[in-house]
């Protein structure tokens, strides 16, 4: 018997490139199911022009697909898990977390750098993120930073119209939707910025109670993965933020080791504040190091 899943997704190319993913990964471990997929406009879709900070973070990207959720008119969603707030809505859970892409952040540029020492003076760069501003301003106090939004083309289009020397795009994006990227040249931040919490990971979303679901999504989970974006969310709730403010965290097994670093910024970079941690998933290391960064005085900066 054919078993049909109604899946939400947004509407932007790229949100429909992960639904295509884990659609793909499902069907091969379930080939007796059947697939719908609804795209939903979002509120961050509608509003392309205010900053996330104003129009209420990144949950503006999931809220309306959520109550489609919760109405029973989908049975899952599939997101970019940094989109997610931290804190669901008590009758829904996260049921999956595929194997993650990259979790880092890149500079497309219409220029060779070698890095970040070899921008210009005062150099243009395009982010709306206060944890990329926040990094970058750390190291680089006399770069402009340029807010922009919109989808990966949008932003590759405003190196020029806006007269960037570059925008700072996450690796995830770009090696998912495979833009045309010639005559342009991609720089690695993965020494530079720490990642925003969950970047790079996917996850699908669906209501707690719906036993089928949640078996048949457990096929795709990815243990380390989990482990590792469940220690960064773990981080930013006992923050109280979101990615829409200037923390960075990330976790990963190393030596059969977790390894988690987790940062807390103003958003003109001149304060920092970063912990370093290794240890196992029972132990709870996005907790410890918000804690110890709450205590060193890291919430002054997050106001």
């Amino acid at each position: 018997m054919t078993h049909v899943f109604r899946v939400g997704t947004r509407k932007s190319r790229l949100a429909l490139r992960q639904t295509e993913l884990i659609i793909d990964a499902l069907r091969e471990r379930h080939p007796e199911c059947e697939f719908i997929v609804r795209p939903i406009v979002t509120q961050g879709d509608r509003d392309l022009n205010s900053s996330l900070q104003k129009i209420g973070g990144k949950g503006v990207f999931v809220k309306e697909i959520e109550r489609e959720l919760l109405d029973g008119t989908i049975d899952f969603a599939a997101h970019s898990l940094k989109d997610v707030q931290p804190v669901l809505p008590e009758s829904l859970t996260l049921g999956c977390f595929p194997k993650r892409d990259s979790p880092f952040d890149c500079l497309i540029s219409a220029r060779p750098f070698s890095g970040i020492d070899d921008l210009p003076q005062g150099a243009r760069i395009g982010t709306n993120s206060l944890r990329r501003q926040a990094q970058i301003l750390r190291l680089r106090p006399d770069i402009v930073i340029v807010p922009i939004r919109g989808n990966v083309e949008t932003r590759l289009h405003k190196i020029e119209t806006e007269h960037l020397d570059g925008v700072i795009l996450a690796e995830a994006g770009l090696n998912r939707l495979r833009p045309d990227l010639s005559g342009y040249h991609r720089l690695s931040l993965r020494d530079v910025i720490l990642p925003a919490a969950g970047q790079g990971a996917m996850t699908v979303e669906c209501r707690a109670d719906d036993a089928d679901t949640l078996t048949m999504l457990a096929s795709v989970d990815d243990d380390a993965t989990r482990a590792a974006v469940h220690a960064e969310r773990e981080f930013m709730t006992a923050l109280g933020g979101s990615c829409t403010f200037p923390i960075g965290a990330y976790a990963r097994y190393e030596s059969n080791q977790l390894t988690f670093d987790g940062l807390v910024a103003s958003a003109d970079g001149r304060h920092c504040f970063t912990r370093h941690l290794t240890g196992t998933a029972a132990d709870h290391l996005g907790k410890q190091a918000a804690e110890s960064l709450i205590s060193a005085g890291a919430l002054t900066y997050l106001q």
